[in-house]
């Protein structure tokens, strides 16, 4: 009988020590490795400088200035970037091999020039990879209102967009959550100046050619899109030109139509400018979309060639990766602002 009162007390004694040292172990390492409070913020004292921000998809409660932050799209890489913030993780449109961006100036298309450190690689945008979010433990996470996922908000404080609206809106949003609203005032006043400067160069034009047929169109030809939203289309508005549309009804629901070459060869256009894309690309070489290809295969299509603008020489291939909003304002705007100019005012050869 007293051994087996004393069995049951060690084995209680035990069971015990072993509770309670594990209990010690998981709360040192979430307060130790952990940036994240159950509550979603970034892990620091009470007295901390906190502030809620709004965003497309809720409020997120954020304490103090986030220096791990991971950016799941170029939309949100083009803000940070502009408001002078480095990401240290980043999801881009297209999918690079390495572990990081090693040499962003090569693997990420345009804005790669404007990142200074190398961000850790996160994969692709569409589904960027929670457990390499889950090991990096960031202060924050950026991106876009269709990257919703309750996972992200469980491993650190999320704060998403809504790329439907103005990107003026947007932005101010980002400053907050990254604390770094003074530059705004700037960025806005900067491309107001692009604009005017723009526009201005443009003027003669927009008067005497102010139809602007703006297209989405692959290498093969086979897939055919008018754009009839998105920055490309704002901007040559805000310029003077006109874009050409099919319907009243498409562009009120925003819709994108896809069209035949037969349909495309009826649009009265002055201008036509034609966004293709690559299909494939490792980020491992220097990022070039084969223009001449469709250039050629336009050529050779007569049923093209009796429209106003291909007889005038202004049918002009552009990216559709910075034209078509895959990399999104600030900085695509920025850009666009400064080749739409010697673009527009060249002569192709029909």
């Amino acid at each position: 009988m007293f051994w087996e009162t004393c069995c049951k007390a060690i084995a209680f004694l035990y069971k015990y020590i072993g509770w309670a040292l594990l209990s010690a172990i998981l709360i040192t390492a979430c307060h130790g490795s952990s940036p994240q409070t159950p509550s979603g913020e970034i892990g620091r004292s009470p007295s901390a400088d906190c502030r809620v921000v709004n965003h497309a998809v809720g409020k997120t409660k954020i304490c103090g200035k986030p220096t791990i932050v991971a950016a799941l799209e170029p939309k949100i890489l083009s803000m940070m970037l502009a408001l002078d913030v480095q990401p240290t993780a980043y999801a881009d449109a297209y999918l690079v091999r390495s572990r990081q961006f090693d040499n962003p100036s090569q693997q990420i298309p345009y804005l790669g020039n404007f990142v200074t450190n190398q961000p850790i690689n996160l994969g692709d945008r569409s589904s960027p990879s929670l457990e390499t979010l889950t090991l990096l433990q960031p202060d924050l996470i950026l991106g876009i209102k269709y990257q919703e996922n309750q996972l992200l908000s469980a491993i650190a404080p999320t704060v998403l967009i809504d790329n439907e609206q103005d990107w003026q809106e947007n932005i101010k949003i980002v400053a907050n959550a990254l604390d770094s609203q003074k530059n705004i005032t700037s960025l806005v006043s900067s491309q107001q100046q692009k604009l005017a400067q723009t526009r201005a160069q443009l003027a003669q034009l927009s008067s005497t050619h102010p139809r602007v047929l703006n297209i989405a169109c692959s290498l093969s030809m086979n897939y055919i899109e008018v754009i009839s939203q998105g920055d490309t289309i704002e901007l040559l508005q805000q310029i003077g030109f006109r874009p050409v549309l099919l319907t009243d009804v498409e562009r009120t629901l925003g819709l994108r139509p896809k069209i035949n070459l037969e349909t495309l060869s009826q649009i009265d256009a002055d201008i036509v400018i034609v966004n293709t894309w690559l299909d494939h690309w490792n980020g491992q070489s220097t990022y070039t979309v084969p223009f001449q290809e469709l250039k050629q295969k336009w050529a050779t299509t007569r049923l093209l060639h009796n429209s106003r603008a291909w007889k005038e020489g202004r049918v002009y291939f552009v990216d559709y990766t910075l034209w078509g909003s895959v990399v999104g304002p600030p900085i695509a705007n920025s850009l666009m602002l400064e080749k739409l100019p010697a673009l527009l005012m060249s002569r192709t050869n029909p």
